[in-house]
């Protein structure tokens, strides 16, 4: 092979080198470009760019984190209020136990009468009847603590409020009772019980206070 056989292949090479090639797809060809200069004609501050770069995506890592610790405060407080309308569902059912637990138990104890030893079929009815609803006290009582063991461990704790001095923090008080059985500013019966929740207050107690008849303090 003679020398100029030797350069025109050479030639070959380079024009096939130097020949431009379409940017890969998704990518635009501005940004494989070479970089122009300044508008004063000095190269671009390599240094100055990557700084930059840098500082962008430190940037974006702490917007990143910052919408993690967003989305899972979202979560806890969607928890949170699930959790606050399922045990709202659970304290009404416990108090629906209660009223149906305390009728039952004010019940009258009945005797069998004169008429009832005549006619004993008349009585069998009666104690039938009784039968059935000491059936229900016992169903309302082991229902009622099961769901106390529940509540128990949802830390939820009623209130306790008769007999002790009102504490307007978790108690409102919706009425008055004028007497001299209890001191003044004593919770003397509860018309809806309170409940705390984690150690916060849940619902507030619905009570009556006591306070000294207006004749006493009058003439005091």
């Amino acid at each position: 092979m003679d020398r100029n056989e030797i350069l025109r292949r050479f030639e070959q090479c380079l024009d096939t080198a130097l020949a431009e090639e379409d940017p890969p797809a998704g990518i635009p060809a501005e940004l494989l470009s070479a970089p122009e200069p300044a508008a004063d004609g000095s190269a671009m501050d390599w240094y100055t760019m990557w700084a930059a770069v840098t500082a962008l995506t430190q940037e974006v890592r702490l917007q990143g984190r910052a919408f993690k610790q967003m989305g899972e405060t979202l979560a806890a407080d969607a928890e949170r209020r699930s959790r606050k309308e399922a045990l709202g569902g659970l304290l009404e059912m416990r108090e629906r136990l209660l009223r149906g637990l305390e009728a039952v138990r004010g019940r009258e104890k009945l005797q069998p009468g004169l008429w009832d030893r005549i006619f004993q079929k008349r009585w069998r009815r009666v104690q039938h009847a009784l039968e059935v609803v000491v059936a229900l006290e016992e169903g309302y009582r082991l229902s009622l603590g099961y769901l106390d063991d529940l509540l128990f461990q949802f830390q939820v704790q009623p209130i306790k409020c008769e007999g002790r001095k009102f504490d307007p923090r978790r108690m409102n008080a919706v009425d008055v009772e004028e007497t001299d059985d209890a001191e003044e500013g004593t919770v003397v019966s509860v018309y809806r019980m309170g409940y705390e929740w984690n150690g916060e207050l849940f619902r507030p107690a619905q009570v009556r206070v006591a306070r000294r008849p207006r004749s006493v303090a009058s003439n005091e």
